[in-house]
């Protein structure tokens, strides 16, 4: 489990644990940074009033803490039973699957771009936002190259001309042969993309290509940063075109 602290007591609002459960869940995070450490009723009912956990009074956590009779009392305050550990991580959801919060308009492509398209688009920009955002150039680079092969996809299965995508034996093509299609080069039809979106595509799939084959390149943010401005014009005109965002009722 990588979560920071945050991120773990997101995971504790969506339970349905009591209070002197959640107290106990925190305290078993940072048991597992240092075992057998020791936080007071007043430490951990400040981590649960801090992010919003919940507002329990101290005294009242102490006392219903000490019924569970998973915790030692001493002067230091509560540290967790030898036999408790286990006993308390099967409160706890799959923590391994769940994904550190951050605000996606600060990652390569914002949130209002291609939020409410599919479900399995959003995820690909998710991991690719997380990726950029902790340095993971090369990752980032190649699920750029992914989301722009999936939307360019998704704008030929919509227009109904999948045909002039697929191979002979009817797969759909990798990303370089996509995008010689789709900016409409050697005497292909292409999707009446504007000449920034067209530089944009190319210049993603070189990147995502060389991230993704060539042994001796390694992305830097320079790479990715420089695309930015163009890729996010890119991914908005290729949803439109696809009609990829779900329209209200």
């Amino acid at each position: 489990m990588h979560l920071s602290l945050d991120d773990f007591c997101e995971v504790l609002k969506k339970s349905a644990l009591k209070n002197a459960e959640k107290a106990l869940a925190v305290l078993w995070y940072f048991d597992r940074e240092q075992a057998g450490v020791a936080k007071t009723a007043g430490e951990l009912t400040k981590v649960l009033d801090d992010h919003h956990v919940g507002t329990p009074n101290q005294t009242l956590l102490a006392e219903a803490i000490r019924k569970t009779k998973l915790a030692e009392s001493s002067r230091s305050g509560f540290s967790l039973k030898p036999g408790s550990r286990r006993v308390i991580r099967d409160w706890l959801p799959d923590l391994e699957g769940v994904q550190p919060t951050m605000d996606h308009d600060s990652g390569l492509l914002p949130e209002s771009i291609w939020k409410n398209t599919r479900g399995y688009i959003e995820e690909v920009c998710r991991e690719l936002n997380g990726s950029f955002k902790h340095a993971y150039y090369n990752a980032a680079a190649v699920m750029l190259r992914r989301l722009l092969e999936t939307l360019i996809i998704e704008a030929y299965e919509h227009l109904g001309r999948e045909t002039e995508i697929r191979d002979g034996g009817g797969n759909y093509l990798m990303l370089s042969d996509l995008a010689e299609r789709a900016c409409g080069e050697n005497g292909h039809r292409g999707l009446n993309l504007g000449r920034d979106s067209k530089k944009a595509l190319k210049d993603a799939r070189n990147i995502g290509n060389w991230s993704a084959h060539a042994r001796r390149f390694l992305a830097h943010s320079g790479d990715l940063t420089k695309l930015q401005a163009g890729t996010r014009l890119l991914v908005q005109e290729l949803v439109q075109i696809a009609e990829l965002v779900k329209k209200k009722i």
